[in-house]
């Protein structure tokens, strides 16, 4: 993939999941929100201006965070700067956290190939049955209220998918955040015990079908790159892998 593309791709990825707290430090962002998500506790890195020594913007950032009771946290991808930052960090004893895979598809290939008979809706507001999946089982259960701040910040860009694999059996969820020409695909759960039934692809099915209904011509979404039954949905639904990332982690092993 192309840098000009993959620097669109992650400011788009930027802008989906605002923090509850930021402040620019010379081209990076630094993001705390709480909550298990990486993206919103972490130094975005996608610039770097000349007014501090990459020495001193890693001593600011540490500092940052820990006034907030949180170690320092980098997101490195390809746009990382300034050049050569993961190897830095690495040897100042920041520990490799995660890999994560950004894909992108035509909403068109998506939604032929994610094709569904089961019951799905697409809500401007989170539905009892969205919350009630998101907050009951997905990751973000144990932290509701920092999730509801995401929603709240991100507003009218939020599309919420629910699917059924039966009339009284809501089964998964995903949340579309829409960005210039493409529609982000984000919080993406079914329900455990409800797995292996098709809900999740009819969730991407009407995600992708809603992207075309708004002239959205293309999809993206960020994945574990250990999370195989997920990139394999994924592969088949139309993605194709635009470019790995990780964290960084202050405090070593």
């Amino acid at each position: 993939m192309s840098q000009p593309i993959a620097r669109e791709l992650e400011l788009q990825v930027v802008e989906a999941w605002p923090a509850a707290e930021s402040e620019e430090l010379d081209g990076w962002l630094l993001r705390a929100s709480g909550g298990p998500t990486h993206r919103g506790n972490s130094v975005a890195t996608l610039a770097a201006g000349s007014r501090f020594s990459v020495a001193e913007r890693i001593a600011r950032a540490e500092d940052w965070y820990r006034q907030r009771d949180q170690v320092a946290m980098l997101q490195l991808g390809p746009c990382a700067e300034p050049a050569g930052l993961d190897a830095l960090l690495e040897q100042r004893g920041y520990r490799r956290h995660g890999e994560s895979v950004t894909a992108l598809a035509p909403a068109r290939r998506v939604a032929e190939a994610t094709r569904s008979e089961l019951q799905t809706r697409v809500d401007a507001r989170p539905s009892p049955e969205w919350l009630g999946i998101v907050e009951g089982s997905s990751r973000h259960a144990s932290s509701k209220e920092i999730f509801r701040g995401f929603l709240a910040r991100l507003g009218a860009r939020c599309r919420f998918v629910t699917s059924w694999v039966a009339p009284d059996q809501p089964a998964a969820v995903g949340l579309g955040i829409s960005s210039p020409g493409r529609l982000g695909v984000y919080a993406m759960h079914t329900v455990p015990e409800l797995r292996q039934r098709g809900a999740a692809r009819a969730a991407l099915h009407a995600l992708a079908s809603c992207a075309l209904a708004e002239s959205y011509a293309e999809l993206y979404l960020l994945v574990d790159a250990q999370n195989a039954p997920a990139r394999a949905l994924y592969a088949q639904s139309g993605f194709v892998d635009a470019y790995r990332y990780h964290y960084r982690i202050q405090g070593g092993a």
